[in-house]
């Protein structure tokens, strides 16, 4: 068994030891799916980013162009998340943009503007585990 390995089920490992795989974009207005996504992907060693709603992620889309994955929300207080999709693709066309919403009439717009991942909640470990792996993102155990 690997040493570290209760350091990689922290929610903030030490850098020295866990180099950081990825920077990641969470735009949800619920604050526990949030954290708990962002937690999630911590575990992982992604930095996450969060925004409660469409003027936040542009704010944070305005300051950081190297983030490598986006969770979007279709479903916010004042307006689609279609509109952030929308914005990252223009962008950077390299940004994989996962949805985690339950509003399935949005998501082929969505889908329109390249290749996006859909999300399911709740959210798993292993469910990160397999976007982080589908888009070649590394992993830890």
């Amino acid at each position: 068994m690997n040493p570290f390995r209760k350091f990689w089920k922290s929610v903030d490992p030490p850098t020295d030891l866990h180099p950081v795989r990825c920077e990641a974009l969470v735009v949800e207005d619920n604050q526990d799916e949030a954290d708990m996504l962002c937690g999630l992907l911590r575990t992982q060693n992604v930095i996450t980013t969060m925004a409660g709603n469409i003027a936040g992620a542009l704010e944070c889309l305005s300051c950081n162009t190297r983030f490598q994955l986006a969770f979007v929300d279709l479903g916010l207080p004042n307006g689609s998340g279609i509109e952030i999709v929308r914005r990252i693709k223009e962008r950077n066309r390299m940004t994989h943009v996962v949805i985690v919403s339950g509003a399935v009439e949005q998501i082929p717009l969505a889908l329109s503007y390249g290749y996006v991942g859909i999300l399911g909640k709740p959210y798993s470990v292993n469910a990160i585990r397999e976007i982080l792996w589908k888009h070649r993102l590394p992993f830890r155990d």
